[in-house]
């Protein structure tokens, strides 16, 4: 990818498409339990950006979560969780700091989440490939799009339970930390958009948009 799209200035107001995978390939989510401690630690470090780590105690899925006020200054637009890499796509609000920001939650992400997967599987070495990449997202349609982008990485979006998409097409029990006003604003009929077979010109015009 072009690399004016690369940085570690998250600036306010800006959305970004943010990702990683396995170190050479391998999985980072082998069952449920993976899936669902990633998406707790997620929304724990959106809602808390400044508190402790979210760590784990003796057992794998016992995790102290202190009684605190919530201090939103990321919002998390999508998401998809695939068993060998992730998608995220994060606003960054005004008001933020280096506690507060997009490098901050990730960093915090995905050291906690490599503390989790190492302990539990008595894993050595790194678990995601280097440190993850970030493109930024200026454009209307780029966004509308990247999100399509990302609730179409499952075979079968729809019933696929680790991405937000099911969330979008229900538009009922959103959680709190889950965002998609911002391409409900955009595009009325997200579920046909979404779903709609594209062509190859179509499919080329998607990764234009993505990718330079």
């Amino acid at each position: 990818m072009p690399s004016k799209y690369y940085n570690r200035n998250f600036r306010s107001q800006y959305f970004y498409h943010v990702f990683n995978r396995g170190a050479y390939k391998n999985k980072i989510f082998l069952d449920n339990e993976d899936y669902e401690i990633f998406t707790s630690i997620m929304e724990y470090y959106l809602k808390f950006p400044r508190t402790r780590n979210f760590a784990y105690k003796k057992k794998i899925n016992e995790f102290q979560v202190p009684n605190l006020e919530e201090e939103i200054t990321v919002h998390l637009v999508a998401y998809c969780l695939m068993p060998n890499h992730f998608h995220l796509l994060l606003k960054q609000l005004p008001g933020i700091n280096k506690k507060t920001n997009i490098s901050n939650l990730m960093r915090r992400l995905m050291i906690t989440y490599s503390m989790y997967f190492q302990n539990k599987y008595k894993h050595e070495g790194a678990v995601f490939q280097g440190k993850y990449k970030n493109v930024v997202v200026d454009l209307d349609e780029q966004l509308v799009y990247l999100s399509k982008y990302i609730h179409l990485n499952p075979r079968n979006p729809g019933q696929y339970q680790f991405s937000s998409y099911q969330a979008y097409i229900q538009k009922t029990g959103l959680p709190k930390w889950l965002h998609p006003e911002y391409v409900f604003k955009l595009q009325k009929n997200y579920q046909i958009f979404v779903e709609q077979p594209m062509d190859n010109k179509q499919f080329e015009k998607l990764k234009k948009l993505l990718l330079e």
